[in-house]
């Protein structure tokens, strides 16, 4: 963990005091750690198989297509996931799923550390990250979506990563770390394409918090050859699409996520006069089948072809001709996204496979104290708005907990729109923030705990 020695900050900012707590840090990260494995460990025995949903028929498909063909494009779904599944399956034996899902569970363990390491990094106080960390490693909330054959505990332990070493890079200028940020980001956008333009964004946050302490000819080199490097690959990825199975994209998802905004507003009678036969058959499923976008299509097979060219060009129409009413029916969904809960949905568990006893009572005690902290996720739009406005008050830009915060209020703030943008049932979206949820769960009570006590984020500026 060589990536964790303690030094002085970058000269111009000046620490009121090093932090020397590094013996109870450690002592914290491995009560944490202990927590965690016990949590998902009870809850592993409480569900001791693997969990698939509707979806991950289409991953494993892509596994079995990477192994017999070594193909790693297809127009459904990206490489990562369904290459971790290959990865993990090798080891343990092409049929074990419950392999996987052990695999997540580690990952999620492993998560939980970087959590506790990134909240002790930004704030500074063992005592705060270990409390704030335990909402995360007794979370059965998030271990049941972790657990899922799903691209969301992979896609948070790889968040989580991301955000450790950009913070990292952000207050001491290591720079060694940008390439496993690199890497890390490609291994994001391959998994869940909404976050394809989050590199942008990170990079450019990097560029002006370092900007001033470095120069910057060799800050825009340094951060703009990573950039080039990973929208190469996405660009390649997107022409091999194109050639392969002639959709110029990262997945066709998108189309249907488009199609599903559209009937969830009840938008679809605003078409332009070219789509009128298209329109006629979204109106009648708006009013009367109620089908989702998949099923749709199932019924209508014409609709599918191109990969659903039709039905996003139709959607886009739309959307361009109508952006505020668009946005305006948004917004009520980027809040209730927050806070609606729904359990994890998955297919039928095997006869017999559910445990009972005090097994059950311990995660059901669990589960009903954290549906509780889940209303307080609608506190994140305020604790947000507070870093923002530290980090763009030039007295307090330059503390190291404000740009921490600052990152990290921008990461979710940018996820969260995207994905109420792309998600047309609740249920998703819920499933979706798992990704982010840690960050927000840093973000609500990281402010409520370190604002009373200012010494936790306030350092020196000369």
């Amino acid at each position: 963990m060589g990536i964790f020695q303690h030094g002085e900050l970058e000269t111009g900012v000046v620490e009121a005091g090093r932090w020397r707590a590094w013996p109870t840090t450690w002592i914290g990260g491995g009560l944490l750690l202990l927590v965690a494995a016990l949590t998902v460990g009870l809850y592993y025995f409480y569900h001791p198989y693997a969990e698939l949903t509707a979806d991950t028929p289409s991953y494993l498909e892509f596994a079995r297509q990477l192994r017999e063909t070594g193909n790693p494009i297809n127009v459904f779904r990206l490489p990562i996931y369904p290459l971790f599944i290959l990865l993990v399956t090798a080891i343990a034996g092409s049929t074990n799923l419950f392999a996987v899902s052990i695999a997540q569970g580690l990952l999620y363990i492993l998560a939980v550390l970087e959590f506790y390491l990134l909240t002790c990094l930004i704030f500074r106080r063992a005592w705060l990250a270990f409390v704030v960390g335990l909402l995360l490693a007794s979370n059965v909330i998030l271990i049941s979506y972790s657990k899922l054959l799903m691209t969301e505990g992979f896609s948070l332990w790889l968040l989580l990563t991301i955000c450790l070493l950009a913070v990292r890079i952000l207050q001491d200028g290591c720079w060694r770390l940008l390439k496993w940020l690199t890497l890390c980001l490609g291994l994001l956008f391959f998994t869940r394409p909404e976050w394809a333009a989050f590199p942008v964004l990170l990079y450019a946050y990097l560029l002006w918090m370092r900007y001033g302490r470095e120069r910057l000819r060799p800050l825009l080199l340094r951060l703009g050859l990573p950039l080039v490097v990973l929208y190469v690959l996405l660009g390649g990825y997107v022409l091999g699409n194109l050639f392969i199975n002639h959709y110029s994209g990262l997945t066709y998802v998108e189309n249907m996520n488009l199609i599903g905004k559209v009937m969830q507003y009840q938008m679809q009678n605003e078409a332009p006069p070219q789509y009128e036969s298209l329109r006629r058959v979204i109106d009648d499923n708006v009013r009367h089948a109620h089908l989702t976008p998949y099923q749709l299509v199932a019924r209508h097979p014409e609709l599918g072809r191109d990969n659903g060219r039709q039905m996003g060009e139709f959607a886009r129409a739309i959307i361009l001709r109508h952006p505020l009413e668009f946005g305006l029916k948004t917004v009520p969904m980027l809040f209730a996204s927050l806070t609606s809960y729904y359990p994890v949905s998955t297919l039928p568990p095997p006869p017999g496979a559910i445990q009972h006893g005090w097994i059950e009572q311990v995660v059901n005690a669990l589960l009903t104290f954290h549906r509780l902290l889940y209303a307080c996720n609608i506190l994140f739009p305020c604790c947000a708005l507070l870093w923002l406005i530290l980090l763009c008050w030039p007295r307090t830009r330059r503390l190291p907990a404000v740009q921490g915060m600052g990152l990290l209020s921008l990461a979710v703030l940018f996820a969260w729109t995207l994905t109420t943008l792309g998600g047309y049932f609740l249920s998703d979206l819920m499933r979706v923030h798992t990704v982010f949820d840690p960050l927000i769960i840093l973000i609500v009570w990281g402010t409520i705990l370190a604002i009373p006590t200012r010494k936790a984020w306030r350092m020196t500026v000369p």
